[in-house]
């Protein structure tokens, strides 16, 4: 009795790992590698500053998952696939708060899926048209910004130090006897409230902290929206404004400021901003 048992035994369990192996065999997939990314808009002169850390990726208009700029991304279908790619951002800069950055389009392709393929793609993504975009590149003209601290603001030029090496970008330093930067958008504005999104996009590379926010009603109150930390290199952050502006109570118009005050025993503070951009619908 126990031979014929362990003979059954024996027979279901190849049975079993037979079909399960004639079904791993049957699975197909080939593979997305996405290590760079372009961003471009209908507005002439926009430079393509971005920071998408990951790929929200659609086959077929089926989620399939986030993935990490640089990620292999599995594609389980042969043949024909309609590919839908969302460019991925740090929300506020903050690594757990990631999400589908709400004014780029997604980047959609069709084509035919080989099995055990891998293929290498560099989407662009295009800012959505209709959105109103207040940029400064700080590059030639006017700003749309002014200096309202104790200390003066300058366009520096020097490929070392601006953000692309070549251009303009706008430096901010204080000493103890002028302890305070901060410029403020010049023209007050209206800003769309009811949890319309609202981002200030922009480049930065600083050795203190530094506040950005509103203000509201022409002075009525100042409303901080995000602290930055030091960075030594230049980085891209995108800030919601949404909660700032729709907060009660609301204002017919607001302005941007951006400041920061001496930070003790430091010899010498240095802000430097780039490709500011306002963004709403």
């Amino acid at each position: 009795m126990r031979q014929f048992l362990l003979v059954c035994y024996i027979l279901f369990f190849c049975i079993t790992f037979s079909c399960k192996k004639g079904k791993l065999k049957a699975s197909t997939a080939s593979y997305i590698v996405v290590n760079n990314t372009l961003v471009t808009s209908s507005i002439i002169g926009l430079a393509d500053s971005h920071k998408v850390t990951d790929i929200w990726l659609y086959v077929n208009d089926q989620f399939q998952g986030v993935y990490p700029i640089g990620s292999v991304m599995p594609i389980l279908t042969t043949g024909p696939a309609n590919i839908r790619m969302y460019g991925g951002i740090m929300n506020n800069g903050i690594s757990s708060t990631r999400l589908p950055y709400t004014f780029y389009n997604p980047y959609t392709f069709t084509t035919g899926f080989e099995e055990n393929k891998t293929y290498t793609i560099t989407p662009t993504f295009r800012y959505k048209e209709g959105l109103i975009i207040q940029p400064d590149n700080f590059d030639s003209g006017g700003s749309y910004y002014s200096s309202t601290g104790d200390s003066n603001t300058i366009v520096v030029t020097d490929p070392a130090k601006v953000w692309s090496g070549s251009g303009g970008s706008l430096f901010l330093s204080m000493s103890d006897l002028k302890p305070t930067a901060e410029i403020r958008s010049s023209t007050a504005q209206a800003l769309p409230l009811g949890g319309v999104d609202v981002y200030l996009e922009m480049d930065y590379k600083c050795n203190q902290e530094v506040s950005i926010g509103l203000i509201c009603g022409g002075g009525i109150e100042i409303r901080p929206a995000i602290i930055l930390r030091p960075s030594a290199v230049w980085n891209k952050i995108y800030i919601s404004l949404t909660s700032v502006v729709s907060k009660q109570p609301t204002y017919a118009y607001y302005n941007v400021y951006i400041n920061a005050f001496k930070q003790s025993g430091l010899a010498h503070p240095e802000i430097y901003l780039d490709n500011i951009r306002l963004i709403k619908p």
